[in-house]
């Protein structure tokens, strides 16, 4: 990997159909995505069988999915860690777009769908 610096709002793709993701890199050790999410979208209910998901929030606010029909206000500045086979996703109830970082560890990249 020759690139080691990254501007990651620079990868938030929006779309007017659904959440949107943009991968950056992906390494033997982990998957970095921008997540970009408009009013309205979800990103659905999913758990990943081998691996941590760490989201990070640059912009806007999403309402985080704790799986058992539990949420939480995810806002700028804070970060969620979904350990291995938890529960994660997320809907933006509000009003601006939202912006986040997904940071995938785990020996292999995995994902099953969950409810919510």
């Amino acid at each position: 990997m020759n690139e080691r610096i990254f501007d990651l709002e620079a990868y938030a793709c929006f779309s007017d159909e659904k959440a949107a993701v943009t991968e950056v890199v992906i390494t033997q050790n982990s998957s970095i995505a921008v997540w970009a999410v408009r009013p309205g979208q979800e990103v659905e209910a999913h758990c990943h069988p081998d691996g941590q998901d760490t989201w990070f929030m640059l912009r806007g606010t999403l309402t985080y999915y704790l799986g058992n029909s539990q949420r939480q206000t995810l806002s700028v500045g804070q970060f969620a860690i979904a350990d291995q086979g938890q529960v994660h996703g997320a809907i933006n109830e509000g009003t601006e777009d939202a912006v986040f970082i997904s940071i995938y560890s785990a020996p292999k990249i995995g994902y099953a769908k969950a409810s919510a």
